[in-house]
């Protein structure tokens, strides 16, 4: 820290990156960079009838030793981000990794210690509108280890407009996310459609069986499922607006990788390790690969 501020970075400037990046703004005690690895120059998010935008910063003309690297990438882009990495950590730097997926330390092993990386998930519905705005449908809940780094990041955030939560069972947190996104993103992203599918029985139903495989995985794999987490996803499913997409959807329709591996990839992956039959998440992963491998075609 010099001069009084924190230096920050904030990689990966899509739905999540937007959206850290605003919460951020409001702590005047930061000195916020943003980079993305596309070219863009401005980000734009809606929330509350709020319309907010902010320049990027250029990547090529990178000066500045940060304090902390909040990286919003997700994990099939890692392989691809080696060169912006190596630029932008420093020994000193505290790297928060903000994606789907398990084992989010992993990938940044090569960069620093594993004291200075912390894991995090959030959970904030955004998805983009046709004008470019990110358009944030609730307050985000960022969730993280209980520890030293988790504080430390906590403080960074003044607004009342996020939650930051602590948890001893970051596995089970990670788990949880990774059977809701997979659910809703796979069903959506295979029909084309947002949410307004789920008022067919059918595919409603679909969604519970699909779910249920999931946890089954998240179980045999040391996740502490409650027994009411069912019904709690079905409920919030029911509570999204018909127009709600995800981001698998989003990726599809914009002619994007679809992140594969951190989502149904793992379940079905650690289903087999587990002995835990996975018949609708397999289906689903072969399908999303053909996808995969038709886009920009």
């Amino acid at each position: 820290m010099s001069n009084g501020k924190i230096h920050i970075g904030i990689l990966g400037i899509g739905a999540i990156g937007s959206t850290i990046s605003c919460l951020l703004k409001e702590n005047t005690s930061l000195d916020l960079h943003f980079y993305n690895r596309t070219p863009k120059d401005t980000i734009r998010v809606h929330y509350n009838d709020i319309e907010s935008e902010i320049l990027l910063d250029d990547i090529n003309n990178y000066n500045q030793k940060l304090d902390w690297l909040i990286i919003c990438l997700k994990e099939h882009q890692y392989d691809n981000a080696t060169a912006t990495l190596l630029k932008l950590v420093r020994p000193q730097t505290k790297l928060v990794s903000i994606r789907n997926g398990l084992y989010h330390k992993e990938p940044l092993f090569e960069y620093t210690e594993e004291e200075n990386i912390l894991e995090c998930i959030i959970d904030c519905p955004t998805q983009q509108r046709q004008d470019g705005f990110y358009k944030r449908l609730r307050k985000p809940i960022l969730t993280v280890p209980e520890n030293k780094l988790a504080r430390d990041f906590e403080i960074l955030f003044p607004s009342r407009e996020v939650t930051v939560k602590q948890t001893l069972d970051f596995k089970t947190a990670c788990w949880k996310k990774v059977c809701e996104s997979a659910t809703l993103g796979a069903i959506l992203c295979l029909s084309g459609e947002t949410c307004w599918i789920f008022q067919d029985e059918e595919l409603l139903e679909l969604y519970k069986t699909t779910l249920k495989e999931a946890t089954q995985v998240a179980i045999a794999d040391g996740a502490k499922i409650e027994v009411d987490f069912m019904d709690e996803m079905v409920a919030k499913l029911l509570s999204y607006p018909s127009e709600k997409s995800s981001s698998m959807l989003t990726d599809r329709l914009n002619g994007k990788s679809i992140e594969l591996g951190a989502k149904n990839g793992i379940i079905s992956k650690r289903g087999k390790q587990s002995g835990v039959a996975t018949p609708i998440n397999d289906l689903f992963v072969k399908l999303l690969k053909k996808t995969n491998t038709t886009i920009g075609k």
